[in-house]
């Protein structure tokens, strides 16, 4: 029992002496966070398949990341500072933080400090209000508290507990092994709690919607999923095309999408100069297939085009995949899960946290200890790029060969699948 007791240690030590500005830091840290996870994972015969000793001990994991500093990110202060402006009245979407500490400048210090530590000042903010609603109700928590991200973190950690419950729920019958790759997944914990991303509070739902049966259930998971992060309506793709089903759903979709005109994208101007539309033409962060295309464009003089190509060519594959009946014969949560694939592999931009959904799906597909390694490896070595862009070649090759071999793997695994239940079909 003793590698297990040492594990929680070494993520609260991680948490707090991760440095994603040295390069020594994140290969170490790195390095031995998967290679622990690697390595309890063939000692879970320690448990004697006692899961509820096991859950308990995945929530100790979680709870030993709390009180941290998120300094792996600067989001979480633009997260707060949106909040704190809906608390006082105001829209977020009006104005960027400059402009608006500026204008209400006789709201205190705590503001200024937000600021001061985020990059987004100068820009229009593109969180949804449901999502903020999270992170103003964990501020009101921290403020009871006497601290500054406890609070927050402690809603984390609390969705995430639900996450643990819905998996032994949908899924009761499964090893130890099983239940591994995301229980005590050093990635999850990390950057889902510590840091505080919102891809943790979209993972309910998204467990949910896997698992629906009604239509209008699915339309309603839909709508709150999508006021998380807009992302979640990639999933779209991915439900059955039954004309009853799309009218439906689409009902949730337009009222969601609404929200989001009103809210967000109130002013689309300025969201397309400094907000959301940057991501199309300006943000490049980690980027696996966008390369490709950034490259041979660069020479040309249209680099700022990269981004809007690969995610052309996205929705050209999505558009395809749609009217695909092989893809449909596939399970939901393998549809979703290539659904989200495509969508890492070709964006222009992948923060480490943005892994955390696929490493869910990677692990409801029960893919192999050897991908979520790889997954969490390709999250936590991106950081390398922050220390220096020539550490981008190293990380891309990285990502390239990974997901290539994988890919093969997975594309015969998934091939050899379908067929099967095909000519199950067929005889039945």
């Amino acid at each position: 029992m003793f590698p297990f007791l040492l594990y929680p240690f070494l993520l609260n030590f991680v948490v707090n002496g991760f440095d994603r500005n040295d390069v020594v830091t994140i290969f170490i840290s790195s390095f031995i966070l998967i290679s622990y996870f690697y390595f309890l994972y063939q000692k879970l015969e320690t448990f004697r398949n006692q899961f509820w000793v096991f859950f308990f001990y995945a929530v100790l994991l979680r709870c030993f990341v709390l009180g941290s500093t998120p300094h792996l990110s600067d989001d979480i202060y633009r997260y707060l500072f949106d909040a704190k402006i809906l608390f006082y009245g105001f829209s977020p979407y009006q104005m960027t933080p400059i402009e608006w500490i500026s204008t209400y400048s006789q709201f205190g210090e705590e503001l200024v400090g937000y600021i001061e530590k985020m990059n987004s000042a100068g820009y229009f903010s593109v969180y949804p209000v449901f999502l903020l609603l999270h992170f103003f109700i964990g501020s009101i928590l921290s403020f009871l508290l006497g601290t500054t991200f406890l609070g927050v973190q402690f809603l984390f950690m609390v969705f995430d507990i639900l996450n643990l419950y819905l998996i032994r729920k949908f899924y009761p019958n499964e090893s130890l092994h099983f239940y591994w790759m995301y229980y005590a997944n050093p990635l999850v914990i990390i950057e889902g709690i510590s840091q505080m991303h919102p891809e943790m509070l979209m993972l309910p739902w998204l467990l949910f919607l896997l698992h629906s049966k009604s239509i209008w259930t699915t339309g309603g998971l839909f709508f709150f999923g999508s006021q998380i992060k807009i992302n979640f309506l990639l999933y779209l793709l991915g439900i059955s095309r039954q004309k009853r089903s799309i009218l439906a759903i689409s009902i949730f979709v337009f009222t969601s999408l609404a929200i989001w005109k009103w809210t967000v994208f109130a002013n689309l101007k300025a969201q397309g100069t400094n907000g959301i539309g940057l991501f199309f033409h300006s943000f490049r962060f980690a980027g696996i297939l966008e390369p490709l295309f950034y490259f041979p464009l660069s020479f040309l003089g249209f680099s700022y085009l990269s981004g809007s190509v690969s995610l052309f060519i996205l929705g050209l594959i999505f558009l395809y995949l749609f009217f695909n009946k092989q893809f449909f014969g596939l399970l939901i949560n393998e549809r979703m899960f290539i659904l989200y694939l495509l969508f890492l592999v070709l964006s222009p931009v992948i923060h480490p946290w943005y892994w955390i959904p696929l490493v869910m799906l990677g692990h409801l597909n029960r893919l192999s200890l050897e991908w979520h390694s790889f997954v969490v490896s390709l999250a936590f070595f991106s950081y390398f790029i922050y220390a220096s862009d020539l550490f981008f070649y190293i990380y891309w090759a990285f990502a390239i060969l990974g997901f290539s071999f994988y890919g093969i793997q997975e594309i015969n695994h998934l091939r050899k699948t379908t067929n099967s239940r095909t000519r199950q079909n067929e005889t039945g």
